[in-house]
């Protein structure tokens, strides 16, 4: 079976969500990346009494935080990405990877049939993904595939 069937057999809900934390709504920014810090997690699902109403990354810190100490106080909701664009636990996972390709995400908050917040999808659980089901082709490629000497060099 080649890794694009393999990605289109499988569903979002078997790969490793649990790169995230969660949040409550009207938290401050001051200790929502507190939070983000102490977990090492990059990014913060906000959710209001369970339901999933926004998301507050690691580029969120970048661009809206670091340079602006006035907003260190002010709840997340002031800063976060409201109604995020979200993936279903048994959506297909090339499908979700399209998502995250064509719209630049990092992050994409995945929801159960119920609409709860059951985990968070990133790049690193695809390429962790990759590497369990495909070991030798992962751990065998060269640094750079692109770099090859045209001569056997030492023979």
């Amino acid at each position: 079976m080649s890794l694009e069937q393999d990605l289109q057999l499988e569903q979002v809900q078997h790969l490793d969500l649990k790169n995230f934390t969660t949040v409550e709504i009207g938290t401050s920014v001051k200790k929502t990346v507190e939070k983000m810090r102490v977990e090492n997690r990059h990014c913060a699902i906000i959710v209001d009494e369970g339901e999933l109403v926004g998301i507050f990354t690691d580029r969120d810190i970048l661009r809206k935080v670091v340079d602006a100490r006035e907003t260190w106080d002010l709840p997340i909701d002031d800063l976060m990405t409201s109604t995020p664009l979200t993936v279903q636990a048994k959506d297909r996972a090339d499908m979700a990877l399209a998502l995250m390709d064509f719209k630049h995400f990092r992050n994409v908050p995945v929801l159960d049939d119920e609409g709860k917040v059951i985990g968070n999808l990133t790049h690193q659980a695809i390429i962790k993904y990759l590497s369990d089901r495909f070991p030798e082709s992962v751990y065998n490629l060269p640094p750079n595939p692109e770099q090859a000497t045209r001569q056997r060099i030492g023979a």
